[in-house]
């Protein structure tokens, strides 16, 4: 379980870490890719139930620092779980 909050908390900070990194980036001449975003994009479903109406959708960018750092994060998160010890 340890494991899986370390994966969860490493990738959350690395995609806050990433965008606020993107934008910083973006005025940077050198390192304006970093800051090129990936649009996802997933169609609007509405669906027309008696009792309520539901819709589903989800409406994302990523950027290039987001990408690198969530790959990271993935490669580090093991090792800072064996880091932290045991009660």
């Amino acid at each position: 379980m340890k494991k899986i909050l370390v994966y969860i908390a490493s990738i959350m900070a690395a995609v806050v870490l990433g965008g606020v990194i993107g934008n910083l980036c973006a005025d940077v001449s050198s390192l304006q890719w970093l800051d090129y975003t990936l649009p996802l994009h997933i169609k609007t479903h509405d669906w027309n139930w008696y009792i309520a109406d539901v819709t589903f959708g989800i409406d994302s960018k990523f950027n290039i620092a987001q990408l690198i750092l969530t790959i990271i994060a993935l490669f580090t998160a093991p090792k800072i779980s064996s880091l932290i010890k045991k009660k």
